[in-house]
């Protein structure tokens, strides 16, 4: 699945990324049927203790999070694929309609993702 997010040209571009990152691996998860609703309550970066539990649940069930930290991130569970996140790519645009010429630049984020779920519901 492909879609695009729409920046600010002076936002953090690695912290929208990691968010949305995260709430892909937190939706796959929760659709695997894996319990982590106790921790893994809001959007927000996970904190060492919750990490902990990630590892460990993941451990139970038997779930490989392999995040190569260039922004490609693979799911398997049970060995067989389950998840991917592919490297976000960013588009410079110009918006020529704003008269704040800091506020003409912006950026587009694609973001791509595979699942097994989505793939199911094509």
């Amino acid at each position: 699945m492909k879609g695009t997010i729409l920046l600010n040209y002076n936002e953090s571009t690695s912290k929208v990324e990691d968010e949305e990152k995260y709430k892909f691996l937190r939706n796959l998860l929760e659709q695997m049927g894996v319990p982590i609703e106790e921790f893994w309550t809001s959007d927000d970066p996970l904190s060492i203790e919750q990490k902990i539990k990630l590892r460990s649940i993941l451990s139970t069930f038997n779930i490989q999070v392999i995040d190569d930290l260039d922004g490609h991130m693979q799911v398997f569970a049970e060995g067989d694929l389950a998840g991917e996140w592919n490297k976000c790519t960013y588009k410079l645009k110009r918006d020529l309609s704003q008269i704040d010429p800091r506020k003409q630049l912006y950026l587009e984020m694609e973001i791509s993702y595979w699942s097994l779920f989505e793939q199911e519901s094509t």
